[in-house]
C-alpha cells in the first residue's frame, strides 16, 4: 500500500509539473500558429496580390528589424513595470495588435474597396482607373500588415518567454524550456498542417470569403487567443518593485529601456555571452533552410511537367508537416536523456550534458545541409526536410534551458563554484556583488513561485552568504555600484536579457541575406544555385558545434556530475576555516 501510495504521489507531482509548465508555455504555441502562416503563405500571398519578388524581399526586412527593436524593447519595459500584470499586460496588448495586423492583411481587399467607397473615388468595379487603386491600397494595407504583424509578434515571443524565466526556478530551466520547445513544435505542426489541408473546400468556413490564406488567418488567431487566454489565466506574477517613474510618459519611458538595455548588454555574464557567440553561427546556419527549403523541393522538380511540378509543391508543405512531427518526438525524447534535474529529486550522476547536446545537434544538422551534395529527386529533397527536424528541436531547446539557467544562477544566493576548469566558472561569480553590502541594501528578487519555495526551503549554503545575493543586470563582468543607473533596481532583468539574446539571432539574419545574394549572382548560370546557400548554412552549423564547446555547463549539470560536493558559500567570501581540499568524484557525464 506504501508503495502504491508512493507511486500515486509521484504521478500526481508529475501530472501538476506538466500543467504548470505547459499552461505557462501554451503561448508559444499560439505565436507559432502566426508564424507559419506569415512563413508559409506570406510570400505566395504577397506575390498574388501584384507585388514583385523584389518587393517582397523588402516586406521581409520587417521580421529583422522588428526582432532588433521589439524584443530588447518590450523586454525592459515589461522588466520595469510594476502592475500586477506585470508582463501579462504587454502579452495581451500585443496579442491584440497581432490580430488587428493579421485581420489588416486576410481582409485588405475588402478594407480597399471600403476605403475608396467611403473617399469616393471611382465609378464602379467596372472602372479600370478604381479597380488599379484597389490594387494599389491592397498592397499598402498588406504590406503595413506585414509589417506591424512582425513587430508585435515578436514582443509576444519575449514576453512569453520572459514568463517561463521568472516562474521556473534554475534546475527546473530545463525542463521548462523542454516545454517551450514542445509548444513551438505543436504550433508549427498546427501551422503547417493548416497549410497542407485545403481550407477553402471546407462548407464551415465558407462565411469567411476569400481563399485558403484568409480562412489559415482566422483559424490561427484563433488558435493564438485561446492559447494566450490560458497562459494569462492560469499563470500569476509576484511583483515586490515599489513603483518608480510613475510620471514619466511613454516616450521616456522607452528612452529608459533602450539606456538600460544598453548597460545590461555591456555587462552581461561571460556565460550568456557565449551562447549570444553561438547562437549568431546557429543562426546563419538555420535561416537559410528556413528561407529556401520550399524552394528546395520545386527546384529538385525543375525537369517534371507543370501538374507534377504543382503537386510537388503541396509535397513541400507535407513535408515541412512532417518536419514539424519529427521535432515534436525528438522534443519529447531528448530531455529525458539530459540532467533534467528537479527541485528535491535526487541528482543524477549519469546523462548528457545540454551543451553536448547542442554540439550533436549542430554537427548533425551540418551533415544533413551537406548532404544535399548527393540529392538529385525531389523525394530526396523532401526527406533532407524532414530529417532537420531533429537539430531543430535541439535549437527550439536547448539556448533558451541554457540561458534561462544562467540568469537564475546568477540571481541565486551565495551559489558557489565547483573545482574545474575555467569554461565551468559560474555566472555567480562573474555576477559578485561588492563585500561592503549589507542584507538590508541589498535589492530584493522577484518572488515568483520558485523564488518562494527556495526562501522557504534555504540551504545551508545559501543562507551562509546571503547578504551577496546577486542581480543578473546589477552585476555584470565588472562589479557595479549599487546606485549604477544601469542597474535594475530590486528586480532581475530578464526580459531585457531575452531581448539582448534575441539581438544575436536578428543581426546574422542581415549577413544570410547578403551572403545568399552573393551565392545566387556567383551560380546563377547553374540550376541548383538553392542548394548551394543550404551547403552554406551547412558549414556554419560545424562553426556553430566547434563554438558550443565554448559554452560552461550550468549549474544543475555541475551539481549532478558531482553529486558528492558540497556547495559552499563564494570562494572569496567563505570563512577561513572552509574546507579546501575536496576531490570530486568522477565525472559520468557527456
Amino acid at each position: 500500500m506504501a508503495v502504491a501510495a508512493s507511486w500515486g504521489d509521484a504521478v500526481d507531482e508529475r501530472l501538476r509539473r506538466w500543467f504548470r509548465f505547459g499552461t505557462l508555455s501554451i503561448s508559444l504555441a499560439g505565436s507559432q500558429v502566426i508564424w507559419s502562416l506569415e512563413l508559409a503563405y506570406g510570400t505566395p500571398y504577397l506575390l498574388s496580390i501584384g507585388l514583385s519578388k523584389e518587393a517582397t524581399g523588402y516586406v521581409w526586412l520587417a521580421g529583422p528589424l522588428s526582432g532588433l527593436v521589439m524584443q530588447p524593447v518590450i523586454g525592459s519595459l515589461s522588466d520595469s513595470s510594476t502592475s500586477s500584470f506585470r508582463r501579462r499586460k504587454y502579452m495581451i496588448g500585443c496579442s491584440v495588435v497581432v490580430a488587428l495586423a493579421t485581420c489588416t492583411i486576410a481582409f485588405s481587399q475588402p478594407l480597399a474597396r471600403l476605403l475608396l467607397d467611403a473617399l469616393g473615388m471611382g465609378l464602379g468595379d467596372w472602372d479600370p482607373v478604381r479597380q488599379r487603386h484597389i490594387s494599389i491600397v491592397t498592397q499598402v494595407l498588406s504590406i503595413l500588415g506585414f509589417w506591424i504583424l512582425d513587430f508585435a509578434i515578436n514582443g509576444l515571443q519575449v514576453i512569453a518567454r520572459a514568463l517561463i524565466l521568472d516562474h521556473a526556478s534554475a534546475s527546473e530551466q530545463n525542463e521548462a524550456n523542454a516545454w517551450h520547445g514542445r509548444m513551438l513544435h505543436i504550433g508549427n505542426i498546427v501551422g503547417y498542417w493548416c497549410g497542407w489541408v485545403d481550407l477553402a473546400s471546407w462548407p464551415g468556413l465558407a462565411w469567411l470569403g476569400g481563399g485558403q490564406f484568409r480562412r489559415f488567418a482566422v483559424l490561427s488567431l484563433v488558435c493564438m487567443a485561446l492559447c494566450v487566454g490560458i497562459t494569462c489565466i492560469t499563470t500569476p506574477e509576484f511583483n515586490s518593485r515599489r513603483p518608480q517613474h510613475t510620471e514619466e510618459n511613454v516616450w521616456r519611458r522607452v528612452a529608459r529601456s533602450l539606456h538600460q538595455v544598453y548597460w545590461v548588454g555591456r555587462d552581461l555574464p561571460i556565460p550568456i555571452l557565449r551562447v549570444c557567440f553561438v547562437q549568431m553561427f546557429a543562426t546563419m546556419s538555420w535561416f537559410p533552410f528556413l528561407f529556401y527549403s520550399t524552394t528546395y523541393v520545386l527546384e529538385m522538380a525543375h525537369k517534371k511537367s507543370k501538374h507534377e511540378r504543382e503537386n510537388y509543391e503541396k509535397s513541400g508543405s507535407f513535408a515541412l508537416l512532417l518536419f514539424a512531427l519529427l521535432a515534436f518526438v525528438c522534443g519529447l525524447v531528448l530531455p529525458m536523456l539530459s540532467f533534467a534535474g528537479t527541485e528535491g529529486a535526487a541528482p543524477r550522476t549519469r546523462g548528457i550534458t545540454l551543451r553536448t547536446l547542442w554540439t550533436g545537434g549542430a554537427l548533425l544538422q551540418g551533415l544533413i545541409l551537406l548532404g544535399s551534395f548527393f540529392v538529385h529527386t525531389p523525394e530526396q529533397a523532401m526527406l533532407l526536410i524532414v530529417l532537420m527536424g531533429a537539430p531543430w528541436s535541439v535549437w527550439m531547446w536547448v539556448p533558451y534551458a541554457m540561458i534561462g539557467e544562467f540568469v537564475r544562477e546568477a540571481e541565486a544566493k551565495g551559489a558557489a563554484p565547483l573545482p574545474d576548469a575555467d569554461d565551468q566558472l559560474p555566472a555567480q561569480r562573474i555576477m559578485e556583488r561588492p563585500r561592503s553590502l549589507t542584507p538590508e541594501e541589498a535589492p530584493r528578487l522577484p518572488q515568483g513561485p520558485g523564488s518562494l519555495d527556495r526562501e522557504r526551503h534555504p540551504t545551508p549554503s545559501r543562507t551562509a552568504s546571503a547578504s551577496y545575493g546577486a542581480s543578473i543586470v546589477s552585476r555584470g563582468r565588472d562589479v557595479v555600484k549599487p546606485d549604477d543607473p544601469s542597474a535594475c533596481d530590486h528586480s532581475a532583468c530578464g526580459g531585457t536579457v531575452l531581448g539582448i539574446h534575441n539581438l544575436s539571432i536578428v543581426i546574422p539574419q542581415f549577413v544570410v541575406a547578403f551572403a545568399a545574394s552573393l551565392i545566387f549572382r556567383f551560380t546563377e548560370r547553374h540550376h541548383g544555385n538553392v542548394a548551394w546557400v543550404l551547403r552554406f548554412g551547412g558549414l556554419m552549423a560545424f562553426a556553430a558545434a566547434a563554438c558550443t564547446r565554448l559554452v560552461p555547463l550550468t549549474m544543475t549539470e555541475r551539481r549532478h556530475c558531482y553529486p558528492e560536493y558540497t556547495l559552499l558559500p563564494d570562494d572569496e567570501e567563505a570563512d577561513a576555516d572552509a574546507p579546501t581540499d575536496v576531490s570530486p568524484p568522477a565525472l559520468t557525464a557527456a
